[in-house]
C-alpha cells in the first residue's frame, strides 16, 4: 500500500516564538509507518524577522512559504495547501501547541472512517481565562444541538485534501477576524463530508488573553467578516447567537451599546480584577460577556457597505 502524505499547515504572522514551539511539537510526533509528514509554515507578510528566524531554526526540515504582504488567515492557509501534493491537510494555528507526541496519530486514526477529523483546543491554565474558555466550550456543546459548526475550528483540524480542494478551500472574502472556519464547515457539510472528533488530538492554545484583546477581535469580527457570514448563512448566524448582538438587525441594542461602550472600554484596559476570587466567577464571566457583546455590537455598526 502506497504511503499517504500529510501536509501540516501553520500560518504565522509576527509570532516566531510560538510558531517555533508548535513546529517543534509537531516534528516530535509519532507517525504511523504508512504516512509521511511535511510541515508547511506560511509566513503571512511578517516584517519582524519571523521568516528568517524560522528558516534559521528549521532549515530544510520544513517548507517555508513567504508571502510578500499580509493577506489574512484564509488566504495564508490556502497558500499552504496549494501545491502541497498531499492526501490529507492538517491545519493548526501558530499559537496552538500539540499536547503530546500522539497528536498526529490520533488525527490519523480518527480520519480513517471520516473525511474531517476535528481536534480539541484547550486553554493554558492561566486562571480566569482558562476557566472562561472551559465555560465557553460548555456553551458550544449546547449550541451544537442547533448547529454542528459550533464545534468546528481550524485551529486544529485534519481534512481530506481532495474534499478541501473541491469546495474551493477557505473563502478569502473573510479577510478580517473570525467566521472563516464556520463558513468552510458549512460548505464541507454541503458536500456530504463525514465529520468526526479526535479526542486524543489536543492542542494547548498558547495565547495570553486579556480583555482588551478579546474585545478588539470581537469588534473587528462585527465590523468585517460577520456581514459576509450573516448574508450567506443566516440560520447558522442566528443559531450561534451572533444575530442577537448584531446592531444592524437590532438597532435599539446597537444604540444602547454605542452609548455604553465609551464607559466600558476603559475597564478593558485594566482587567486584573478578573483574577479576584472574592468576586464570584459567574459574575466576572457575566461582566466579560456584556463587554464582549457590546464590542461586537459596536463593530456591526461600522460595517463598510
Amino acid at each position: 500500500m502506497a504511503s499517504q502524505h500529510v501536509a501540516v499547515i501553520v500560518p504565522v504572522f509576527r509570532d516566531a516564538h510560538r510558531a517555533s514551539r508548535t513546529v517543534e511539537a509537531v516534528l516530535r510526533c509519532v507517525v504511523p509507518s504508512s504516512f509521511s509528514i511535511r510541515v508547511r509554515v506560511v509566513d503571512d507578510g511578517s516584517d519582524d524577522g519571523t521568516a528568517e528566524r524560522l528558516s534559521e531554526q528549521f532549515g530544510d526540515r520544513i517548507d517555508l512559504i513567504r508571502l510578500p504582504v499580509n493577506v489574512g488567515r484564509s488566504a495564508a492557509r490556502n497558500a499552504g495547501a496549494m501545491d502541497a501534493n498531499a492526501d490529507l491537510l492538517l491545519f493548526i494555528d501558530a499559537d496552538c501547541e500539540p499536547n503530546d507526541n500522539q497528536f498526529l496519530a490520533a488525527h490519523l486514526g480518527a480520519i480513517q472512517t471520516a473525511d474531517i477529523s476535528m481536534g480539541v483546543v484547550e486553554g493554558q491554565d492561566d486562571g480566569f481565562w482558562h476557566a472562561y474558555q472551559q465555560a465557553a466550550q460548555t456553551r458550544r456543546d449546547r449550541l451544537a444541538h442547533r448547529t454542528f459548526v459550533a464545534h468546528f475550528t481550524t485551529q486544529n483540524v485534519m481534512i481530506d485534501a481532495r474534499l478541501f480542494t473541491s469546495v474551493g478551500g477557505f473563502d478569502e472574502a473573510f479577510r478580517g477576524y473570525g467566521f472563516e472556519d464556520r463558513d468552510l464547515a458549512i460548505r464541507l457539510a454541503g458536500s456530504h463530508a463525514r465529520f468526526t472528533t479526535a479526542a486524543g488530538a489536543c492542542v494547548i492554545h498558547r495565547d495570553a488573553l486579556d480583555l482588551a484583546q478579546v474585545c478588539r477581535k470581537m469588534e473587528e469580527a462585527g465590523a468585517t467578516t460577520s456581514q459576509v457570514f450573516a448574508a450567506r448563512h443566516p440560520f447558522e448566524y442566528r443559531a450561534l447567537g451572533y444575530e442577537a448582538i448584531d446592531g444592524e438587525q437590532h438597532p435599539l441594542r446597537g444604540v444602547m451599546a454605542k452609548a455604553l461602550w465609551p464607559v466600558l472600554r476603559p475597564w478593558t484596559q485594566h482587567d486584573a480584577w478578573l483574577q479576584w476570587r472574592l468576586i464570584p466567577f459567574t459574575l466576572r464571566t457575566s461582566i466579560v460577556r456584556v463587554m464582549v457583546a457590546a464590542s461586537y455590537l459596536c463593530g456591526t455598526l461600522r460595517r463598510h457597505r
